[in-house]
């Protein structure tokens, strides 16, 4: 009797002009939300490598100058020169020989790869940079945004497969269910239907699998598309997994929404009042919910404004230029190992600088941990009241799995950190030594390598978000359906 009612309910849709347009919308907005994230991706990809290639041609040069000195050296004997900051071109050695040039005048750009599955859900990566700038500046100077975004777009936020599926899916899908039972109320079929040897849950139910079929199955079939167009990484496990955790969020998403169409058609009320109580619910769930809680984080936990690293870097700044000897002497004390042999210290320009620059960040480092700690305690609190709203999870959830989450980016900035330091150690030891770099110097520099969360880290956060979406799932269900049984199939 299931199959016979799921089939009938199948082609009744089929034939339903609707649903065709239903469809056709659902598969264009996913299509137009893959094709603007996969540009967003892309020029993001694009920006880093283009900036990288920058750096690493300027470097190249650099290399090149000096190969060309040391092989005049090997020929006319004698040993490499150390060459001061900037001095007269064409004179002395070159300056790839001082490690402080090639250390602060060139720098090494840390970048954050995307995933396989970035492409569906920009998440965050629209408002973090995903290529940072490395060299002996202060950290504050590594970490400041410098790509231009429109700010209009950065409010709206972006238009991607997961806006689709958050925003839009469900209203595809109420659109199908509002009316499951009151349309066969209001023509008087629903008594005739229910005089065959059918319960009205299973007919609720019939009804419900073959809409959750059509919807689903378009949905898989442009998932699976969208991937190959637009995913990378194809060859590894990893994106795969992370797909099927994306559709196993996605039809637990759907599944809600269904269970909140039955819930509501369980009360015996109007086709018209069922869409707007309806309506309602997606407003308070999709919209309002998550508003409010982004409110709340953000009242509780206020980040710092940008402008105070700007006014505390600056006033360190000042009180360092007043004060260079003792920033100097401070350099030295918290760098002892670096102190050059004799009675004199370094006294030019770039190490001067390299002291101002540890004054600076030593004095805004707290602010910038407060910075951090504050974000991390707003991403806390909206993981705690995710669980009001489904759209919240989902969000979580599909972030996670596209590996463009707060979390990751916040992995990625204690890597550029820990990276930042030991460039700073690399090129400063020999700078303060006034060692000439060589050729072999240039290819054992540190290089940045973005090291991956344990995929058991992220998975740990991605199942607490489908978990409790799991959880809502089930107890709508069971609520939806049981309340079926005090249904009045006919109006007194």
């Amino acid at each position: 009797m299931y199959s016979l009612i799921i089939a009938h309910e199948t082609r009744s849709l089929a034939k339903t002009p609707a649903l065709a347009w239903i469809l056709l919308l659902l598969l264009a907005a996913m299509a137009f939300g893959a094709w603007t994230a996969e540009n967003t991706v892309t020029r993001q990809t694009r920006g880093a490598a283009a900036i990288s290639q920058h750096e690493d041609g300027a470097r190249a040069k650099m290399r090149a100058d000096l190969a060309k000195y040391e092989d005049e050296i090997k020929a006319k004997g004698g040993s490499m020169e150390f060459a001061a900051i900037n001095h007269a071109p064409g004179e002395g050695p070159p300056q790839a020989t001082n490690a402080g040039a090639v250390g602060s005048e060139t720098a090494s750009y840390a970048v954050l790869p995307p995933t396989g599955l970035a492409a569906l859900s920009i998440g965050q990566s629209d408002m973090n940079l995903n290529y940072l700038p490395v060299s002996m500046k202060s950290i504050i100077d590594v970490t400041k945004e410098n790509e231009i975004e429109n700010p209009v777009n950065l409010k709206a936020g972006a238009f991607d497969v997961a806006f689709v599926i958050i925003f839009l899916l469900p209203i595809f899908i109420l659109a199908m269910s509002y009316d499951l039972l009151s349309s066969e109320k209001e023509r008087g079929t629903l008594a005739m239907v229910l005089a065959h040897p059918i319960t009205l849950r299973k007919l609720m139910a019939s009804k419900m699998i073959s809409r959750m079929t059509v919807i689903l199955a378009v949905v898989l079939a442009f998932g699976v598309g969208a991937v190959a167009a637009v995913g990378t990484d194809l060859d590894q496990a990893q994106t795969w997994v992370r797909f099927v955790l994306w559709i196993g969020a996605t039809l637990l998403y759907a599944l809600f929404w269904f269970a909140l169409a039955v819930l509501v058609n369980a009360f015996g009320r109007s086709s018209a009042t069922n869409g707007i109580i309806l309506a309602g619910s997606w407003l308070v769930f999709v919209v309002i919910v998550p508003t409010l809680v982004s409110i709340v984080s953000t009242t509780l936990y206020p980040a710092p404004s940008r402008m105070d690293f700007f006014v505390a870097a600056r006033e360190a700044q000042t009180a360092a230029e007043f004060q260079r000897m003792q920033a100097l002497d401070q350099y030295y004390y918290d760098h002892i190992e670096l102190v050059p042999g004799g009675e004199e210290k370094a006294n030019d320009f770039l190490t001067l600088s390299l002291a101002n620059g540890a004054a600076v960040e030593k004095a805004v480092m707290p602010l910038f941990g407060v910075f951090r700690d504050q974000l991390a305690q707003q991403e806390s609190t909206v993981a705690k009241f995710q669980f009001l709203s489904p759209a919240i999870m989902l969000q979580r959830a599909f972030n996670d799995i596209a590996g463009t989450s707060a979390n990751r980016y916040a992995n990625f900035i204690d890597q550029v950190l820990v990276y930042h330091k030991t460039w700073i150690e690399y090129f400063s030891g020999k700078f303060l030594k006034q060692e000439p770099l060589t050729t072999v110097d240039f290819d054992t520099m540190p290089k940045f390598v973005y090291a991956e969360e344990p995929f058991g880290a992220i998975f740990a956060r991605i199942a607490a978000s489908m978990a409790g979406l799991l959880v809502v799932v089930a107890g709508l269900t069971a609520i939806a359906f049981g309340a079926l049984r005090r249904y009045r199939v006919a109006a007194r």
